[in-house]
């Protein structure tokens, strides 16, 4: 929308001298001393640190590296940043559905990490720039409708703004205003609306909350300290962890009144709230599966990612098809009566449209319809959908590196160390026409490549049974019958060994409670917004056994994430 002449233009700098904000400095660049989310992960004081990978606060695997004591059990929280997904939710849900999230929010992209990381949404000048934007096309938004977001008792006046602040500012920032921030705010309105009247005062108010970093910042100063570094988290700052996480969104009306009255400091409480706001599938749904999608290092699969003179089938209609089917897959999952990791793995129930059907080798529905369908037995467990099974491929050809390395650190928890800086200049040289596995035989008797690749590419060879766009295929390139045997090497006991074909891959990672636990560690790492290195064993060991008895009830690991004493509580640093 174009910007009205004589709508507010409220900059970074007013927001930071009118609201005196204390969230570190307002914004800086990346690597700025004291920035939100700095690019070595670092928050600011006020957020704790999201710590290293080799800060020895913990390994990714989720078993008890050390004895845990008997003090509280908390673990770093770093100042998160909303991602694009949870701006849009919170805008949407802030005014009730009568304004239009921004476009100019900037997106966040993983990068075989999870998009609330705070060192993938450092505050640049030019992001800095995109939330201003963001924020002032609400703005005008609401000018140019005032009375769509401002219901006034009399006339359109200042005690209408002073009403309109105050609701509005204590859902914008998530907790109760303070004084001087409802002062701030008041002062913004009164100077836009005696220039240009209310809609232009109610329209700054709102440009300049939506900068804040109250309100982009998953702030969280905590109260008292209940032990030495460990802070309990306030009311409404546990109100803000469980919705985000369970939501992407801000909390609602029930979780406010809850966090008013003081209720959330109770274990109980907060499982009530988290097991109603669960059976919310419509907003649970597709928060739980943007983990997913982010463990499986899956940001969505453009059509220019494959060579379409080797797959001319790859149309943008196909692509979008494909990443369809892998969100019903999900949520079908988890709406399920048995929403378990093992499901997860292992179900062969779906729903098709006739472009996903043609791969699966099943009818196809009406075309713009879906279907759902029992797939046949090699389509069974989310490693065989065509998203992911196309994001972690060449462009032409099959990839066991990339499906090897998915299963290595993300269902096993075992990471790999990074290559050497002189990686792509020691490639070994391959014969042309060699297929994937005999190119992998060469790469893992290299000298320089072997270690780290005999941990990936066995296992991936395992998926040779799909082609880079998630195709079935029986033949390989040099003609020969494909061959699907793979080979886990190092792993836990029920995985450990030789398999073939994704299917029994599957099935083994389904029967193993490591698998289950790096489960229950990936999702603590998703939802604190930490580094793989800052994941804390105890932390794990305090909620991840419930899971695991529960025999990897999703719903379960979560209430049991939201009820542990590390959602309470964080460490003063790191």
């Amino acid at each position: 929308m174009t910007r009205r002449s004589n709508a507010p233009l409220v900059t970074l700098a007013s927001i930071c001298g009118w609201l005196g904000l204390t969230a570190p400095g307002c914004y800086h660049g990346v690597g700025d001393a004291g920035s939100a989310g700095a690019a070595d992960g670092t928050a600011g004081a006020e957020g704790g640190s999201a710590g290293s990978a080799d800060d020895g606060s913990g390994s990714d695997s989720g078993g008890a590296s050390a004895a845990c004591g008997d003090g509280p059990v908390a673990g770093p929280a770093p100042m998160r940043r909303l991602t694009a997904v949870q701006y849009r939710n919170t805008v949407t849900a802030l005014f009730d559905g009568a304004i239009t999230p921004s476009a100019a929010f900037p997106e966040t992209q993983t990068h075989k990490n999870y998009s609330n990381n705070p060192s993938l949404n450092v505050v640049s000048l030019p992001t800095a720039m995109d939330l201003l934007t963001a924020a002032e096309d609400v703005a005008v938004q609401i000018i140019d409708d005032v009375d769509a977001v401002v219901t006034c008792d009399g006339a359109q006046d200042q005690s209408c703004a002073e009403a309109f602040i105050d609701e509005f500012g204590a859902r914008a920032f998530r907790r109760p205003l303070e004084d001087d921030e409802r002062a701030a705010l008041l002062a913004l309105y009164v100077d836009a609306a005696a220039t240009d009247g209310f809609a232009d005062g109610i329209g700054a108010v709102v440009a300049a909350a939506l900068q804040s970093p109250q309100f982009l910042y998953l702030v969280e100063r905590g109260g008292d300290e209940i032990a030495p570094g460990v802070i309990a988290l306030g009311d409404y700052e546990i109100a803000t962890r469980l919705s985000f996480l369970l939501w992407d969104s801000m909390p609602d009306d029930q979780l406010f009144a809850a966090a008013a009255a003081g209720s959330l400091q109770d274990p109980d409480e907060i499982a009530a709230q988290a097991e109603r706001m669960l059976a919310d599938t419509s907003r649970s749904g597709p928060a739980i599966e943007r983990f997913v999608r982010e463990w499986n290092h899956y940001d969505g699969v453009p059509t220019y990612d494959k060579d379409t003179a080797v797959y001319p089938q790859f149309t943008a209609e196909l692509s979008a098809s494909i990443d369809q089917e892998l969100s019903r897959f999900v949520q079908g999952v988890l709406a399920s009566d048995e929403p378990t990791l093992a499901q997860l793995l292992t179900s062969n129930r779906s729903e098709v449209d006739a472009e996903v059907a043609g791969l699966f080798g099943v009818d196809a529905p009406a075309p713009g319809t879906w279907a759902s369908v029992t797939l046949p037995e090699e389509r069974g467990g989310l490693l065989t959908r065509p998203a992911l099974l196309a994001e972690h491929s060449h462009r032409n050809d099959t990839g066991s590196i990339f499906r090897g390395e998915v299963v290595r650190t993300q269902l096993l928890c075992e990471p790999i160390p990074p290559p050497p800086a002189d990686a792509m200049a020691n490639v070994p040289e391959y014969p042309e026409g060699s297929t994937e596995r005999e190119r992998t035989e060469i790469l893992i008797n290299h000298m320089n490549c072997g270690g780290c690749h005999s941990l990936m590419n066995p296992i991936g060879l395992g998926f040779e049974d799909y082609d880079a766009i998630g195709g079935l295929r029986t033949v390989d390139v040099d003609g020969s019958a494909i061959d699907n045997s793979g080979d886990v090497q190092g792993g836990p006991a029920a995985v450990t060994g030789s398999f073939h074909g994704v299917v029994e891959l599957q099935a083994k990672l389904a029967a193993s409670d490591e698998v289950t636990t790096c489960f229950a560690s990936q999702l603590y790492q998703f939802g604190f917004g930490l580094e793989p290195g800052a994941v804390d064993d105890c932390v794990v060991d305090s909620f991840a056994p419930e899971f695991v008895a529960a025999g990897g009830d999703i719903p379960t690991l979560l209430v049991a994430l939201a009820r542990s004493e590390a959602f309470r509580t964080r460490k003063v640093e790191g």
